[in-house]
């Protein structure tokens, strides 16, 4: 059977959601695709750099329509649907939030095209980078919190404190650019 290097990491995610990350291995997935070993290294030199393409191919799918320029005419709502969906993809597998937070990018996912839509806002790149960091590692911990509890232990409506904090991390980048970039103002 030949896989691609896609197909490996599609199976790779199927195999998440059965063992969850601490069963996941590479023994198990080549078991799973009827290879070996060696197989497997050919695509991955390690078993951190499937964990790096999974959490990236997760992702990609449900965020490539939101990079669409014709997307992003207001950059506040944006990156809330942005965060959005992040927390859903990364709910929707079992310890896909762990799975994203143990990751590191494979080089595809720059941050460059990230921050234009703020840049295009008035934010600095670097306010603007801070600014898709914030957004980021807010949305992994509430869905690594969410992950960590079963269904019903929370005491509080899960997606209504994400909301919640989303709004107001949003609300607190908006005040920032206003000042950053305030109105032109009529001279009399």
């Amino acid at each position: 059977m030949v896989v691609r290097r896609d197909g490996y990491v599609r199976a790779a995610l199927e195999l998440l959601d059965e063992v969850g990350l601490d069963g996941l291995s590479l023994r198990k997935l080549g078991e799973k695709l009827g290879v070996r070993g060696p197989a497997l290294y050919t695509h991955f030199e390690s078993k951190q750099a499937l964990l790096d393409q999974m959490a990236e191919t997760m992702l990609d799918d449900r965020l490539a329509p939101l990079d669409d320029p014709s997307a992003m005419d207001d950059w506040a709502e944006w990156l809330a649907r942005r965060a959005r969906t992040i927390r859903r993809t990364l709910l929707s597998y079992r310890d896909g939030a762990r799975l994203h937070a143990g990751s590191r990018p494979t080089g595809r996912s720059a941050m460059t095209p990230l921050i234009k839509p703020l840049l295009r806002a008035g934010f600095t790149e670097e306010n603007a980078t801070h600014a898709i960091l914030a957004i980021s590692r807010y949305t992994l911990g509430c869905a690594i919190d969410e992950q960590q509890h079963l269904e019903g232990d929370h005491d509080e409506d899960p997606a209504a404190s994400f909301e919640y904090g989303l709004a107001r991390l949003i609300a607190g980048l908006r005040a920032d650019v206003e000042v950053a970039n305030p109105p032109d103002q009529d001279v009399a």
